[in-house]
């Protein structure tokens, strides 16, 4: 049926014959020089597909019905093809000359017309050029640091766990193809040496059966190198973290969000399962964590990588739930819940017609929006975690008792073995740090929408070693520059001419202190004193005020730094805090928060216990700042009897208002002593993690907060008789001694 032809000793697969549809140097050159040999009556066996897939005799002699509306990829819709070429031609018309694929951009730029054109169907023989700029992958190619021949140097060692699990695999990947159906065969050392790259560069996933399938087909049509930056740019990018991991968290996520999804898409569907006790991400798992390269047949696959490639995993979804819908009315009907498993096991692999599978997914799913996809995972991520959490504990408790068995008595006085509390080591970090990420970010935010200024903040962390000595570089600068400012609370009248006289709300710029009850102040060209408690200081640190942070004026701020910020800074306080036997005390990170202020006045014993420590002038070279904030709040809460909580959110805010919050974190660790008493060795506290915690706070000391740090606390109804009854004191101990005597 199919004449092979040769082309300089090359033997070329005829076209739409055996092989056609494969990269040119995939070609079974073995199994096409049979074809080019045998006589036009002789009938080889096996026969393959332009996919170079064996197919039955059967199939050969018959009509092919079964591909639906796609027929063979090479059969390319010449008026698809040209609204290809015509939308190239229209987004690079600055280029001179014919237009060709080395002038096109590495990455193509989104819009609803390209979105179209995906949607429409890649032409076969464009989808090469075409997936690597839909998906990252040319420019990652381009601009990485590292080549591909220095990858598979560096990944040919043999002796890893990971290349033994390789090995054992590579036949087992596609074995009904002719380019990996033995170990001569030509894309079983293309398979091999792609895989262990992977593994190479991403030594925290290894190796994982999910991505050798996914691996093999993206090798059927393209070249070594781009097949593994297409694995790059899936692994970065489109698809969620701890895809291939050997956790499966990232993939287990979305099995959750996929069920979550069905009660809103599919509510007939999500009924019956509950009703058959059908647990969907038995069959479902393999379908998403090989973006259905082993359940569907190829031409379909081809047509949903198309979308996936541009669009990101978004379209596992759409996908998943329009093939559910397309066989939802027979799922409905079944008789039993062996007929509805076998009936959804082999869903994918019944469904042939690439525009009928995406029609369906675009009409019912269409409208899902990534930002409702990550919300759901972001939810569903927390439940497996805690989930997770749990087991390990069951795990630990049950080794660590078959070695040695705590009575009762011990454990209640001394607590909890500490390997128990291992249950986060691994699992919880990524979510605190995640969770601290997102907090910043929606403060940044708020910040960019309110104030103009903050438009162009640089919002990526600095890991840098020289960033840290850039932190005291710059305190020493502002401990000698500073000029702080601060926000009248009422009315003050000027009557001598060392006086300085304001109205309420004026705001003063503060240049020296007589002592901790008077200052020295700048208003409108005007110098003179004036009582100390007459004003509130704005930003000890920073040059500008910004209304955005003042949650007098803006009250959003505070929910987002003691309703969000705030928790998620506990929770990495939280994490292995050591946890006191029942007949101990309580547990809290304000108890080591206190504990290392204490010892920080100890070395420097220069505090000033006053209700307005907070108003001095702070030596920023010096962790006293720090030790004066916790006495300056403890002094504050107790007396309105504040539990710990609140008083954690309220040191946040005065770290926040100084600019100050990851230096203080760094104090507190540099804090040896309190550190090794409160927390375990692999907690955030004791490990180097707590670097980068700081790293990611710094971004805040680029706002400019102005929060009250007893906005939680009780009003006090004689406040106001109480300031003037203290004003009166400060005036009458004013003109009574003279500053120069």
């Amino acid at each position: 049926m199919y004449e092979s032809v040769t082309v300089l000793g090359t033997y070329t697969p005829a076209p739409g014959g055996p092989f056609s549809a494969l990269t040119p140097s995939m070609w079974p050159q073995d199994i096409l020089a049979k074809y080019h040999q045998k006589e036009p009556s002789e009938q080889l066996e096996p026969q393959y597909d332009e996919f170079g897939f064996k197919v039955d005799t059967d199939d050969v002699v018959k009509p092919r019905s079964w591909l639906g509306t796609e027929g063979s990829p090479q059969r390319e819709d010449p008026q698809q093809r040209l609204r290809w070429q015509a939308h190239l031609e229209f987004t690079h018309n600055h280029m001179v000359g014919d237009l060709t694929w080395e002038l096109i951009d590495p990455v193509l730029q989104r819009s609803e017309r390209l979105r179209s054109l995906v949607l429409g169907g890649i032409p076969h023989s464009m989808r090469p050029q075409l997936w690597m700029r839909l998906a990252g992958a040319l420019q990652k190619k381009r601009t990485s640091e590292i080549s591909y021949r220095e990858i598979i140097k560096n990944s040919s060692n043999d002796d890893t766990s990971s290349a033994k699990q390789i090995e054992k695999d590579l036949l087992r990947t596609m074995p009904t193809n002719a380019c990996f159906c033995s170990m001569t065969s030509v894309g079983v050392p293309r398979l091999r040496r792609v895989l262990k790259g992977l593994a190479w560069l991403y030594p925290d996933i290894g190796y994982c059966q999910g991505t050798g399938m996914v691996v093999s087909c993206l090798l059927l049509f393209l070249e070594e190198e781009d097949a593994l930056w297409m694995m790059c740019a899936l692994i970065e990018d489109l698809l969620p973290p701890s895809y291939f991991s050997s956790t499966l968290l990232g993939v287990q996520t979305d099995q959750r969000v996929l069920r979550q999804l069905i009660v809103q898409y599919l509510p007939a569907l999500d009924r019956l399962l509950q009703e058959h006790d059908i647990e969907l991400s038995l069959i479902t798992l393999h379908w998403f964590l090989t973006s259905f390269a082993s359940v569907v047949d190829i031409r379909l696959l081809l047509r949903i990588w198309d979308l996936l490639f541009y669009q990101g995993s978004l379209v596992l979804f759409q996908i998943t739930l329009g093939m559910l819908k397309i066989k939802e009315e027979e799922l409905v009907s079944s008789e039993n819940s062996a007929s509805i498993f076998n009936t959804l096991s082999d869903l994918p692999s019944q469904l042939r017609d690439g525009p009928a599978v995406l029609g369906e997914a675009m009409r019912l799913a269409g409208t899902l929006s990534q930002e409702t996809l990550e919300a759901h995972r972001h939810k569903h991520l927390a439940y497996i975690l805690n989930e997770q959490a749990q087991s390990v504990v069951v795990v630990l408790v049950v080794r660590r008792q078959s070695l040695r068995r705590k009575s009762t008595l011990s454990s209640l006085l001394f607590g909890e073995d500490e390997a128990e509390a291992l249950k986060s080591k691994n699992i919880k970090q990524t979510e605190y740090v995640a969770a601290l990420r997102e907090a910043i970010a929606r403060a940044a935010e708020h910040f960019h929408c309110l104030d103009p200024r903050h438009s162009s903040t640089e919002l990526t962390p600095d890991y840098s070693m020289e960033s840290h000595q850039r932190d005291h570089e710059n305190f020493l600068v502002v401990s000698r520059n500073r000029r702080r400012r601060g926000k009248a609370l009422l009315d003050f009248e000027r009557h001598d001419d060392d006086e300085l006289g304001f109205r309420k709300n004026d705001i003063i710029t503060i240049i020296s202190q007589k002592d901790e009850h008077c200052w020295v102040g700048e208003l409108n060209g005007l110098r003179g004193w004036f009582p100390a408690k007459f004003v509130e200081i704005l930003d000890e640190r920073s040059k500008e005020y910004s209304l955005a942070g003042d949650d007098s004026v803006t009250e959003a701020v505070t929910d987002l730094a003691r309703g969000t910020l705030c928790p998620a800074l506990k929770a990495i306080f939280q994490h292995g805090l050591k946890k006191t036997s029942m007949l101990g005390g309580p547990c809290h990170p304000w108890l080591f928060i206190e504990e290392a202020a204490t010892r920080e006045v100890e070395r420097d014993f220069n505090s000033v216990y006053s209700r307005l420590v907070l108003c001095k002038t702070y030596r920023y070279n010096s962790p006293s700042v720090y030790s004066q904030a916790v006495q300056s709040v403890n002094m504050s809460h107790d007396t309105a009897h504040a539990q710990m909580d609140v008083k954690f959110r309220s040191l946040a805010c005065v770290g926040l208002n100084e600019q100050v919050l990851h230096l203080w974190l760094e104090v507190l660790c540099s804090s040896m002593a309190a550190v090794e008493k409160w927390y375990h060795p692999w907690s955030f506290l004791r490990s180097p993690g707590w670097v980068q915690i700081k790293c990611e706070l710094r971004v805040l000391s680029k706002f400019a907060f102005s929060l009250s740090q007893d906005c939680e606390l009780p009003d006090k109804k004689e406040k106001s008789t109480i300031l003037k009854a203290e004003v009166m004191d400060v005036l009458v101990q004013h003109h009574l001694f003279s500053w120069d005597s």
